[in-house]
């Protein structure tokens, strides 16, 4: 029995299927109820980027951006802000070829539970928390110095 991630919401507003439009820009899409969008795919597009139009879709829980030319692993923590995303697939992008890409972005997006395809194990969140640990210094807290 076929169950897309998509048939599992609550959101009203169908599914959108972008795919194999030569897509460069996300303009802003035309939707009734933008806020109710819970499935998009923009794959095999042109685009470069992750568009922060995406961050602006709370209730988007399915998001297909591969097969585009997404070079800067850093976009990802983009979608950081989006509570109910748990799938999510970028293989195809250039990003694909950054050393541990499969681990930033787990550490980055910790509550999709398929991603590229492939469901997202307890070993994937222990081997990206290793990582996280090695390669993702934290932020050295300021010390304030006061004046004598």
């Amino acid at each position: 029995m076929s169950n897309p991630d998509y048939m599992n919401t609550w959101v009203q507003e169908p599914p959108l299927d972008y795919s194999f439009r030569s897509i460069h820009v996300i303009q802003d899409l035309l939707l009734e109820h933008p806020e109710n969008l819970a499935w998009i795919d923009l794959s095999f597009n042109d685009l470069t980027s992750i568009d922060p139009v995406l961050t602006t879709f709370f209730n988007l829980s399915v998001l297909y951006l591969h097969g585009n030319s997404i070079h800067r692993l850093m976009e990802v923590s983009k979608l950081a802000v989006l509570p109910r995303l748990r799938s999510l697939t970028l293989h195809g992008n250039p990003i694909e070829e950054e050393k541990g890409y499969r681990q930033y972005v787990l550490c980055n997006l910790p509550r999709i539970t398929t991603f590229d395809f492939s469901g997202v194990t307890k070993a994937d969140r222990t081997t990206a928390e290793v990582w996280k640990r090695m390669n993702i210094r934290p932020k050295k807290a300021r010390i304030k110095h006061d004046a004598l």
